[in-house]
């Protein structure tokens, strides 16, 4: 199978045209199926009133689907957050090209200058999606989980993305925050079981030896051990659409990896309330009570 998963912003039409709606909450899941292409439409929808349904779109997403024909502080935002995220494929729906030529100066020097502009049919737009390719982030079999619940005579079961190697029915993997290790009692895709499936893939994963009360949104299924942070040094960078100020002291939500967690910078200092897994480098952050919410990143020392 050849797996796709988009960010969609204000692509409603779209979406109610090629896709049907799956999983519901302050994120939406839209699926579709077409042969061996199967895509995931992820969509934010809370946002603009909560920051966080934003983010965690963007997080396990391949590329983004944006609806530029209207410039607002909302957009601002997204622009943003696609911009320190670093997603750097996707493509703006617009209805004429002097929206481009608004759209163009703004994403210019950012993640998105590569982004393409699409003005036609919604389903003539399957077949560019259909040459669009996932790409693993892990070497090891990795999952992030989104969604979770208990179902009877099944027990915990938890919805997320294989974002790196090879997921099998019967591996455990370790589950971050709690540090306990889980089995796949059971896979499904689309309603199918199934015994292994590849990066890129949307699952259901039935667990055994966890429960659906110590699962939470961000927590990674994988191989190993896990780093964490929760008090380190780094460097805080505004971002350059950004308002920098000279606080030296100020609260910070991260809002990466599918986490939304408040901290504390201080002069170089971060201390978060909670853990985060570390697997990269930097950290995006948001400040709610400042505009635009989405501030910046640290850069880890």
């Amino acid at each position: 199978m050849n797996n796709l998963n988009a960010f969609a912003y204000d692509v409603n039409d779209f979406l109610k045209t090629v896709s049907k709606k799956a999983t519901e909450s302050d994120i939406t899941l839209h699926n579709r199926k077409d042969g061996e292409n199967v895509y995931t439409f992820l969509t934010p929808t809370r946002f603009p009133d909560k920051v966080s349904a934003l983010t965690d779109c963007i997080y396990p997403s391949d590329l983004a689907l944006v609806n530029g024909n209207t410039l607002t502080r909302e957009l601002g935002e997204v622009i943003i957050a696609l911009d320190l995220m670093g997603l750097k494929r996707g493509y703006f729906f617009v209805d004429d090209e002097s929206k481009i030529d608004q759209l163009k100066p703004i994403i210019s020097k950012t993640s998105l200058k590569d982004y393409k502009f699409y003005s036609g049919n919604h389903m003539e737009f399957l077949d560019i999606l259909s040459k669009e390719k996932h790409v693993p982030r892990f070497s090891k079999p990795t999952v992030i989980v989104d969604h979770f619940f208990k179902v009877k005579s099944v027990g915990t079961v938890a919805l997320g993305f294989v974002l790196g190697g090879k997921v099998e029915r019967h591996q455990k993997l370790m589950c971050s925050y709690v540090n306990k290790e889980a089995q796949i009692r059971s896979i499904q895709v689309q309603d199918e079981d199934q015994e292994t499936v590849e990066s890129g893939t949307r699952v259901g994963l039935a667990l055994k030896n966890i429960d659906a009360e110590e699962i939470e949104r961000g927590m990674f299924l994988t191989e190993g051990s896990f780093e964490y942070l929760t008090e380190f040094q780094g460097k805080f960078e505004f971002h350059p659409a950004v308002k920098a100020t000279d606080d030296a002291s100020f609260e910070i939500f991260v809002s990466d990896q599918m986490r939304y967690q408040r901290g504390v910078a201080d002069r170089g200092k971060f201390t978060l309330e909670k853990p985060i897994v570390k697997l990269k480098n930097e950290l995006v952050v948001a400040t709610p009570n400042k505009t635009p919410r989405i501030q910046g990143k640290i850069r880890i020392s």
